[in-house]
């Protein structure tokens, strides 16, 4: 929302001349819709609502547009506008959800430097960046503070804030003025009790973007083409472990290979005397369980979760299915495995307490 026009508006209001102010928004919130500028349609809707909370003329316009046809109250759309953007997450609803979730996002505006989100505190909303960017910036071990990312005009971050109050991994920096819309948590399950699409379309995208950006990003997924990505998330499993939950039990044949999203587990190595050996925690982005499935042999330790955790599970089967056919992550799964298995060789023979900076179980 290019500030001529929010600063227009919001002189209008504070004149007192609230009817030309409804006015100027609908009529740009309307030109924005049909040029395929959605989301700067949806915050100057916003904007709308709070000048005049019973207006439907522009979510309407907007859900007739943008939401999913085939949904449940979802329509076709207007004539002339095939080639219009879908919009994530709001176009996988029907027309009654498109328009009560535009209903409750909050368009907030940053200055550079300013933080959206701060990694470290609960996390209670997304945002999807209409206007400006931001860098995604975390904390690493050893102080050091690393930027992982720059995010533009219609990306969405903080996503697993939807689903659970977890701490941010990493903070979000403004660069540039920002536009961004904010969504509650507590509002979309609020809404989700008379639209329920809402609440699972919500758990959907979560899932499909947190998969997407696990398989992107990870080392020994990130080789692979985008298409064989996206068949890969379609077979993994998304679960959630309650603290002291184990995972994988030492000795007996693994049922999966495993994929930490958050949280944290510990690998527990039991010798023959009983005796129990912890070795370093597995975080987020660990894999495990690749022993048992690559050699067929029983579980090499036990994995627990010290946490509440998210992992992402391929099944046996599915494993086997889908390795066959790529031998460059067997290849790498191997050689992860392989280390694992020398590491625990050396842990036998010296005895030897287990440091930081080892080989993970």
């Amino acid at each position: 929302m290019s500030d001529p026009i929010l600063q227009q508006v919001e002189r209008l209001q504070v004149l007192g001349r609230t009817p030309e102010a409804i006015a100027t928004a609908e009529s740009m919130a309307t030109e924005w819709a049909r040029q395929g500028q959605p989301l700067r349609a949806i915050a100057l809707c916003r904007l709308l609502l709070q000048l005049e909370p019973a207006h439907v003329r522009t979510p309407r316009l907007l859900a007739d547009l943008y939401a999913k046809p085939d949904a449940p109250g979802g329509t076709a759309s207007a004539p002339g506008t095939g080639a219009l953007p879908r919009v994530p997450l709001f176009s996988q609803l029907g027309r009654e959800s498109f328009m009560s979730l535009v209903g409750v996002v909050e368009p907030r505006t940053f200055q550079p430097g300013q933080n959206l989100i701060t990694e470290g505190e609960p996390g209670r909303s997304s945002f999807v960046l209409v206007e400006g960017r931001v860098d995604v910036v975390r904390q690493m071990e050893g102080g050091e503070r690393r930027t992982l990312s720059s995010l533009g005009e219609g990306e969405f971050f903080g996503e697993i804030a939807l689903v659970s109050e977890s701490p941010r991994l990493a903070s979000v920096v403004a660069t540039q003025r920002v536009l961004a819309l904010e969504l509650h948590r507590t509002r979309v399950e609020r809404i989700s009790l008379k639209h329920p699409a809402v609440g699972e379309t919500v758990r959907v995208f979560y899932r499909e973007r947190l998969l997407a950006n696990v398989l992107r990003s990870h080392p020994i997924f990130s080789a692979l083409a985008p298409a064989q990505r996206q068949e890969l998330a379609h077979i993994f499993e998304l679960r959630t472990v309650e603290a002291g939950r184990v995972i994988i039990e030492q000795g007996q044949r693994g049922d999966g290979l495993y994929l930490l999203l958050q949280g944290q587990c510990t690998p527990l190595f039991r010798r023959p005397d009983g005796r129990e050996t912890a070795f370093p925690p597995l975080r987020e982005g660990d894999v495990f369980g690749e022993i048992s499935l690559l050699l067929g042999q029983p579980a090499s330790a036990t994995v627990r979760a010290e946490t509440p955790c998210h992992v992402l599970r391929l099944g046996r089967e599915a494993f086997e299915q889908y390795l066959s056919s790529q031998p460059g992550v067997r290849a790498a799964l191997m050689r992860l495995g392989t280390e694992r298995l020398l590491h625990i060789s050396k842990l036998l023979a010296s005895g030897r307490a287990v440091h930081e900076g080892d080989q993970r179980v």
